[in-house]
Order: C-alpha cells, then structure tokens, then sequence
C-alpha cells in the first residue's frame, strides 16, 4: 500500500518523517506553486495637519467634510490619515465640482 491509499482510505496514520524528506517535499511543493501576482498598491496618506497646510482650511472644514462624507479618513493607530489622492483631487478642483467622477 503506497501513500496515496493511505490518505484515500481515510485510516487514522501517523507517519515519521526525516527533516531532509521534510525539506524536499516542501521544495517540491514550491516547485509547483505559481507566484502570486502581488498588486502594487503605495498610497501616500497625509495627516490631518498636512491636509490642512495643503488645502489652506480650518480644522473645522475638514470635520465637516468627513462628517458630509466629501473627504474620507483612515485610522491610522489611533490617528486619522488622509489619502493623498483624495486630497490633490479637493486642490485641483476635480472633487466637488462639476469635474467629478
């Protein structure tokens, strides 16, 4: 009875197995697996006071607009972070206005 049987009869088994067997198999296992394709997603995230030096408003502009929903934050370890993008789109005009998609 080879391995393969073992595992398809269902039969309670323990198998001992050498470090170098151990090793192969798993080199033989990463032989087999493809790459996982890994999106590069590097966005730059602003604290609150940046966003408020950049986009020249009052700490309590940008409340209300997280509260309107017009700018979204992100926790940040107990720190609101601001994605740049977000932010550049409120300064050049393309959120808000009639420019936005």
């Amino acid at each position: 009875m080879n391995l393969r049987d073992l595992l398809e009869s269902g039969a309670n088994v323990s198998v001992t197995v050498t470090l170098d067997d151990l090793r192969a198999i798993f080199n033989e296992a990463a032989k087999g697996a493809r790459p996982v394709a890994q999106e590069q997603t590097t966005e730059e995230f602003l604290s609150r006071k940046e966003v408020l030096a950049l986009l020249k408003i009052d700490s309590s502009t940008l409340w209300c607009w997280e509260k309107t929903g017009y700018v979204k934050s992100y926790p940040f370890g107990g720190r609101k972070r601001y994605r740049r993008a977000d932010v550049e789109a409120i300064r050049t005009g393309k959120k808000g206005g009639r420019d936005e998609r």
